[in-house]
């Protein structure tokens, strides 16, 4: 994909340079955004786990599946966390809107946890 990004946009590099800095700038003055961010990575990845974990049972073990439906569907939170509603709730409205549909979400967590993890080294 990313080299489909790329032939799209040759300015993406750019752009994400910009996003990079303006977060750093944000998050010198804001260090609970970094721990936000990193949060958010954390729960994005466990969302992504238990849609595989769905995804084994339904394809491959169709009884385990449907008693995984029976007696735990419901008991665990799986809403929708991007970096985008973290970085509107975090305080920086005009960073979001400023690059909401620049940049895929996918980099733009990336992006977003290396700030995060150099701010807090």
């Amino acid at each position: 994909m990313r080299n489909i990004v790329k032939r799209r946009n040759p300015q993406i590099r750019i752009i994400r340079n910009q996003f990079k800095n303006d977060l750093y700038k944000e998050m010198k003055n804001n260090k609970g955004l970094a721990i936000a961010i990193i949060n958010t990575y954390t729960s994005w990845k466990h969302r992504r786990h238990i849609h595989k974990i769905w995804e084994l049972l339904g394809f491959n073990h169709k009884e385990a599946y449907k008693d995984y439906c029976d007696k735990l569907m419901g008991k665990h939170l799986t809403g929708s966390e991007t970096i985008w509603k973290t970085l509107y709730f975090g305080g920086c409205e005009d960073l979001r809107s400023k690059y909401l549909r620049k940049i895929p979400e996918v980099y733009a967590m990336g992006d977003a946890l290396s700030v995060a993890y150099k701010i807090l080294k």
